[in-house]
């Protein structure tokens, strides 16, 4: 009778080789359990109501007020329909193509165009700088929104197009979607790089001026994301209560220091999972953009800044994140303004909104919520109700639509092609 104890060591070789397999295989999706169970229990230890900063009101109850629109909006009940990290790979899925297509200048609207009411236009800001953009516009007089990407986004990002089509089709709001300097279809006509909102900034107050140009337009709002929300709140503290931006703005989880900000994510994290995936992204997406448009391969955003961006504007650093820093913005700004951040931002943390929401604290025209969740503006994945629910009421409220046309009125047959869903 042989031996059984080779054949025995050989099954059980066998064993630990198949178990080894099958943990490779299964490790992306232990890492995406980790993150969902994580961001789960955090979430868990919030509150599900927004918190409302309200301004006092101090004007006749006949005339429009912060006071008044924020005691509707803080009363639409938040739901988070997923957790922060599983909203942040739904989001990054989504977005993954468009993201590399622009940042090679490649257009990715040729594979993810917007449908035919959205036509192309090209515009300047003011130092000459080609903007493009998008616009569809109603044969009816009424308000526009301005839609504005973030850092590494354009008007392709698939939570602007989201928005900007419910904008248009089902809420009847003139719509127009810009990329601004360095990014989208923008960045094939100029070499400007980014300056995190310092000349931005420039690029949404320009957008705005051309659309009350057009006489189907009564009224202009913003809506920006991150760096996007920086651009509209400092365009917002030089436009006056009759100026280009009376429709209102609305800034997306932006920062009150761009300095700050650009340490934030350029810092080498330590055990945080959502820090590290942040700092890792922003890393490759800036070397996949400079490899592609110049002047040298980088990662680090704080030597992009200083190699590229300060020589470029002819301006040291520091003074152009001091002038990208909404932060002095806010205490002036004239026109509507609500500030929306999540308390889970892995980006841009709660931190910053609390520096806007003190900095702002005596400006009747400054309201804010901020959510338990959402992430970095997740909130068309998160929580989708309550965020479209809240950019219709602050839009329709300080927007000024013609006689016989109220807010939700559009289009009928495109409304049915487009789907109407609450999701």
């Amino acid at each position: 009778m042989g031996n059984p104890y080779p054949k025995r060591r050989a099954v059980r070789a066998i064993k630990a080789s198949l178990a080894l397999l099958l943990l490779v295989a299964l490790a992306p999706l232990l890492v995406t359990a980790v993150l969902i169970v994580y961001s789960g229990l955090r979430y868990l230890k919030h509150s599900r109501t927004p918190v409302a900063h309200r301004p006092y009101a101090g004007r006749a109850l006949d005339v429009k007020t912060m006071s008044d629109v924020m005691e509707s909006l803080s009363a639409v009940p938040f739901r988070s329909l997923l957790p922060g990290a599983v909203a942040a790979v739904v989001m990054a899925a989504a977005d993954t193509i468009p993201v590399l297509l622009d940042s090679t200048r490649v257009a990715a609207g040729v594979i993810y165009p917007y449908p035919g009411p959205f036509e192309p236009v090209m515009l300047h800001s003011p130092d000459g700088t080609p903007i493009c953009g998008l616009q569809a516009i109603h044969r009816e007089p009424g308000p526009a929104i301005l839609f504005v990407h973030g850092l590494f986004g354009s008007k392709n990002t698939r939570s602007i197009q989201a928005m900007a089509l419910r904008a248009f089709f089902s809420w009847g709001f003139h719509v127009f979607v810009v990329d601004l300097r360095n990014s989208g279809d923008s960045s094939r006509f100029s070499d400007a790089p980014t300056s995190w909102g310092f000349r931005e900034s420039d690029d949404v107050l320009a957008v705005a001026l051309y659309l009350c140009s057009l006489e189907q337009v009564t009224t202009v709002g913003a809506c920006g994301v991150s760096m996007g929300a920086a651009s509209v709140l400092l365009a917002a503290g030089r436009s006056r209560l009759e100026g280009p931006l009376a429709g209102g703005v609305i800034a997306l989880n932006g920062y009150a220091d761009a300095a700050r900000a650009v340490e934030y994510v350029s810092t080498a994290p330590g055990l945080s999972i959502e820090r590290f995936t942040t700092w890792l992204v922003f890393r490759l997406l800036l070397l996949l953009k400079t490899v592609a448009r110049g002047p040298r391969p980088m990662c680090d955003l704080r030597t992009y800044t200083r190699e590229v961006s300060s020589q470029y504007y002819e301006i040291s650093d520091s003074d152009l994140y001091r002038k990208a820093s909404p932060i002095k913005a806010v205490g002036e700004i004239e026109v509507p303004c609500l500030i929306v951040h999540s308390t889970d931002d892995p980006v841009v943390p709660i931190g910053e909104a609390e520096d806007l929401i003190a900095a702002a604290i005596d400006n009747p025209m400054v309201g804010s919520l901020i959510t338990p969740s959402g992430g970095h503006a997740l909130y068309p994945a998160t929580s989708n109700r309550w965020f479209y629910t809240i950019l219709e009421m602050f839009f329709s409220y300080w927007g000024e639509f013609s006689e016989g046309v109220e807010s939700g009125q559009a289009s009928t047959n495109r409304i049915e092609m487009f789907g109407n869903s609450e999701n």
